[in-house]
C-alpha cells in the first residue's frame, strides 16, 4: 500500500515553477476560461502532487469517513496539507480506481496495469491535482506494490494551470471534465447534487450549471431540490445529518418526492414529507419497490391521510380559536358535530385549509414512542390503496380496450384505401362483426346477473 509523503507547499511550488519554466512540451487545454490555453507539461516525482480535498467525487465518502472514524468535521476540508487527510483521501481514491462501470468500462487500475500514462494530470502551480486524482492514486498503488514492474510510474506527467486560477474556476473545470454524461465512471448522484447546490448557492444560474454539466435545466433544478429533501430527512427524521450513505440507493425516490412537493406549503408539505420519510426508512418492510408507494405523498395523499387517521383515531378537525366564539356558546352546535366524520381533505386547495388540521397527524409521526406503530399502519393503508387501485384498473381494462378499438375504427377513411386492399378490408370487417357479436353474447349474462343483484343497496 502506498504511504503519502507530502512535501511542504513552498517546496512543491518552487519545484513545479522551475520545471514549468524549463518545459518545452505543451498541453492544449480548452476548459480554462472557455478558451484554448497552452499549459506547460512537467514530469514530477510521483510523491510531489497532492490530492484535492474539494473533489466532488469523494464528498460522500469523506463524510462517511468522518462519521465512522469520529474525526473533526473539517478533517478533509482543512486537511489539504495534512498527511493523515492525504492518506485517507488516497485510500478513498484507490477504492474508486478499482471500480469500473458494469462490464463496459474497465477500472482505471486495470487499464494502467497494461499501459503507461496517456494523458497528463492537471495540477495547480502548488501541485494540487484538479483532474486525475484517481489515476494518480492508481499509479501510486501500482508503483508501491510492484516497483520493478511499474517503474515508469516513479514519475508522472502533469500539465500546470496558471497561478491565477481561482477556486471557482477549479471547481468548474472539475465539473466540465468529470460530470458530463460521457464520463467513464459517473459521479454518485449525491456528489453531483452537492456540486449543483453549491454552484447555485454560490450565485450561478441553473441554466449555466446545466450547460456546464451538459444536463437539462429542469434536471439540475430537480437534483438540487432532491438534495434539499435528503438533507431535511437526514436531519429531522433520522437525526443523522450528512450521512448520505443512508440514501445512496434512493435517488429515484427523493427525485420523485421533490417533484411531488413542488408548490406545496405549510402543514400539507410536512404531512407529505412524513409519509415519505416513514416509507423510505422502513423500505425493508414493504411488499413492493419503494417507488410503487409514491402515490402516498403525491396524487393520493388525501386518501392516505383519511384512512390512516381513521385507523389511528387521529382527530383532523381544526382546533377552535377562542376568538371565533367571543363567549357566544348558546347557539345550536349540532351542525358542527355532524360534520366531524365527513371532513373534506384537499391538500391541493388552499381554500380548504380551514376545514382540517394536520397537526395531530404530523405529531403521530414525530412522536418517537409511536413512530414504528404509525409507520406499520401507514404501510398497511398504502398496500390496501394500491391493491384497490390495481383492482379498479383491471375492472376498467375491458371498457378501455373496446373504446380504443372503436376509436381506431372511427378514424378509418376508406376513400384513401388502395384498391388492392378492399378484399382484405372486407374480411377484417367481417371478423370484427363476428367478434362484436361474440362479445355481446358474452356480455348478456353478466348484465343479467348485475340486474338481478340490484344496484348494490341492501334492505337490511
Amino acid at each position: 500500500m502506498y504511504k503519502t509523503n507530502t512535501k511542504v507547499p513552498h517546496e512543491r511550488q518552487t519545484l513545479i515553477g522551475d520545471a514549468a519554466k524549463a518545459s518545452k512540451e505543451k498541453h492544449t487545454f480548452y476548459e480554462y476560461q472557455n478558451k484554448r490555453t497552452e499549459l506547460p507539461v512537467v514530469r514530477l516525482d510521483i510523491t510531489v502532487p497532492i490530492y484535492r480535498m474539494a473533489n466532488y467525487r469523494t464528498r460522500t465518502s469523506q463524510l462517511k469517513y468522518i462519521h465512522d472514524r469520529k474525526v473533526a468535521d473539517d478533517f478533509f476540508s482543512a486537511g489539504q496539507e495534512n498527511e493523515s487527510a492525504q492518506q485517507a483521501q488516497h485510500d478513498i481514491l484507490t477504492y474508486f480506481a478499482r471500480q469500473g462501470r458494469s462490464t463496459s468500462v474497465s477500472p482505471i487500475m486495470t487499464e494502467l496495469e497494461t499501459e503507461e500514462q496517456r494523458e497528463p494530470l492537471l495540477i495547480t502551480d502548488r501541485g494540487v491535482v484538479v483532474n486525475g486524482n484517481r489515476r494518480l492514486a492508481a499509479m501510486r498503488e501500482l508503483f508501491a506494490e510492484r516497483p520493478g514492474e511499474f517503474k515508469h510510474f516513479s514519475h508522472v506527467d502533469c500539465a500546470v494551470l496558471p497561478a491565477s486560477v481561482t477556486p471557482e474556476e477549479i471547481r468548474e473545470i472539475e465539473v466540465r471534465l468529470q460530470m458530463r454524461p460521457e464520463t467513464k465512471l459517473p459521479y454518485g448522484w449525491i456528489d453531483e447534487s452537492i456540486a449543483i447546490q453549491e454552484m447555485i448557492g454560490g450565485g450561478k444560474k441553473a441554466d449555466y450549471v446545466a450547460d456546464l454539466m451538459k444536463k437539462k435545466k429542469k434536471d439540475v433544478e430537480r437534483m438540487a431540490r432532491a438534495l434539499t429533501e435528503v438533507d431535511i430527512y437526514l436531519k429531522d427524521w433520522l437525526r443523522e445529518p450528512g450521512e448520505y450513505q443512508l440514501v445512496e440507493d434512493a435517488e429515484q425516490f427523493f427525485n420523485d418526492l421533490a417533484k411531488a412537493l413542488d408548490g406545496i406549503e405549510g402543514d400539507a408539505l410536512e404531512a407529505k414529507r412524513r409519509i415519505a420519510w416513514a416509507l423510505v426508512s422502513n423500505s425493508g418492510d414493504l411488499k413492493r419497490r419503494i417507488y410503487d408507494y409514491n402515490f402516498s405523498f403525491d396524487k393520493k395523499t388525501d386518501e392516505v391521510i383519511t384512512a390512516l387517521s381513521d385507523r389511528l383515531s387521529i382527530d383532523l378537525s381544526p382546533k377552535s380559536d377562542p376568538a371565533d366564539h367571543d363567549g357566544d356558546d348558546d347557539g345550536d352546535d349540532s351542525d358542527d358535530d355532524d360534520g366531524d366524520d365527513d371532513l373534506d381533505i384537499d391538500l391541493g386547495d388552499d381554500d380548504d385549509d380551514d376545514q382540517v388540521s394536520l397537526d395531530a397527524f404530523i405529531e403521530a409521526f414525530d412522536d418517537l414512542s409511536q413512530r414504528d406503530a404509525t409507520a406499520s399502519e401507514l404501510i398497511e393503508v398504502c398496500d390496501s390503496i394500491w391493491e384497490q387501485g390495481r383492482e379498479d384498473a383491471i375492472g376498467q381494462q375491458a371498457l378501455k380496450a373496446i373504446q380504443a378499438a372503436n376509436s381506431k375504427l372511427m378514424s378509418v377513411d376508406l376513400s384513401k384505401a388502395d384498391t388492392g386492399t378492399y378484399g382484405a378490408i372486407e374480411a377484417q370487417l367481417s371478423a370484427v362483426k363476428d367478434r362484436v357479436a361474440a362479445l355481446e353474447a358474452a356480455l348478456a349474462p353478466f348484465k343479467a346477473g348485475s340486474a338481478a343483484g340490484g344496484d348494490g343497496s341492501s334492505d337490511e
